[in-house]
């Protein structure tokens, strides 16, 4: 346990400076995929010891199957070629495995094991805020990392300290740095992370009406606090054929029927890949003239690769249900977490991967990969708390005993 702990809090540590903050400088650009196989590997060194949590392994396994066969469906059939498709399974791996391996290794922290952590995150986002000057300079600049960075911190921080008014306002004070160069869909986040850490005071019943209206509310602030951007690509500029992000999208639906049931391929729509070895499918539908998606990687396919959703289309209607099921699967098991310290978390990063991926595919990189983590965490919550109190009840029989005796 002591082994999984100490090699979870290395990974820790050099994940989010190295990944998340840090990912575009020289030398650094694989280091998530790297990390990532190394997780991967450890998991399955350790299947079967007796701290992991073999719940997840069935689940886990049937993943991979899946994956292998529209690996194979995407190089027999597939739009694109064959580069694009393994460039794209080491995305599509990525965020699965980072929430399965850790609810498989379950580790558990100690106190000064957090505190490193901690002290790691907090010290990235100093760096990365007094690295970046534009972000405070008041040059009108917006930086994705940063709101990542600081709600990752400020989930982070609630879930490792104990559960005061003060730690609560810490966690706040830490979210905030982010609104100090913020995209909008991270003001979005800073809603749902308010609401769930002041508000909440118990498990939402999604088939309660005032847990609809209660959404419904959250949904109206955050797109109100980030009207201007929402009117361009959802309102306004969904009529518009020139604009890329809204064009991808009502693609994406077409062709998740012209590609029935499975989808066009891994690689071959909305992806790194389908950018990196430009998919053939920006001709067929049309979309190598809308500037963004056009086939100059420098300076023409900016847009690509821009939201998450949209690349559901390769992996067709099958894909659409198995996304669906995967994360009812998690809602159900954040249902049914007895903390509601650890339910707030799974549920902040839950709502902050679904707001962020409307317009962002940090999902599939290094950057999205905190609030799996964060996730995965939680998943191990129930079984934790239950050891420890068998532990305490222990404790107490054994006093109770000497008492006798």
């Amino acid at each position: 346990m002591q082994q999984i702990a100490r090699f979870y809090t290395l990974f820790w540590i050099i994940y989010f400076p190295a990944c998340i903050a840090y990912n575009d400088l020289p030398g650094f650009s694989s280091v998530d995929e790297a990390m990532t196989v190394v997780l991967i590997a450890y998991t399955f060194f350790k299947k079967g010891h007796w701290a992991t949590n073999n719940t997840p392994w069935k689940e886990y396994i049937f993943f991979l199957g899946v994956l292998s066969f529209y690996i194979a469906y995407g190089l027999a059939f597939g739009r694109n070629v064959s580069n694009a498709v393994w460039l794209d399974l080491v995305q599509e791996i990525r965020p699965y495995s980072i929430i399965y391996c850790t609810w498989i290794l379950n580790p558990r922290f100690s106190d000064k094991q957090k505190k490193w952590m901690l002290g790691a995150m907090i010290f990235t986002l100093a760096s990365w805020i007094a690295y970046h000057p534009a972000s405070y300079s008041g040059i009108d600049a917006e930086f994705p990392v940063l709101g990542q960075l600081a709600i990752c911190c400020g989930m982070s921080y609630y879930l490792f300290s104990e559960e005061t008014k003060k730690n609560k306002l810490i966690a706040l004070a830490l979210v905030a740095s982010g609104l100090i160069a913020p995209k909008m869909k991270f003001m979005g986040e800073v809603v749902a992370f308010v609401a769930m850490l002041f508000y909440v005071k118990k498990k939402l019943d999604f088939k309660s009406p005032k847990t609809v209206w209660t959404i419904a509310v959250m949904m109206v602030i955050a797109i109100a606090l980030t009207w201007t951007k929402f009117e361009v690509y959802f309102v306004d500029g969904w009529e518009d054929e020139t604009l890329a992000r809204p064009m991808t999208y009502k693609t994406a639906w077409k062709i998740l029927w012209d590609y029935f049931p499975f989808g066009s391929g891994m690689g071959s729509f909305a992806c790194n890949a389908a950018w990196k070895y430009y998919s053939p499918l920006y001709y067929e539908y049309n979309l190598n003239h809308i500037w963004g998606l056009g086939g100059d990687r420098l300076l023409d396919g900016t847009f690509i690769c821009d939201a998450f959703y949209p690349t559901l289309a390769q992996f067709g209607i099958v894909g659409v249900i198995l996304f669906y099921l995967f994360w009812k699967r998690r809602l159900t098991a954040f249902n049914e977490m007895y903390s509601l310290k650890y339910y707030r978390v799974a549920m902040m990063a839950f709502f902050c991967l679904a707001i962020e991926q409307t317009a962002d595919t940090s999902f599939l990189s290094g950057k999205g990969q905190g609030y799996c983590m964060l996730i995965a965490l939680c998943l191990n919550s129930n079984n934790n708390l239950e050891e420890e109190w068998e532990e305490e009840e222990e404790e107490e029989e054994l006093e109770a005993a000497a008492l006798e005796t």
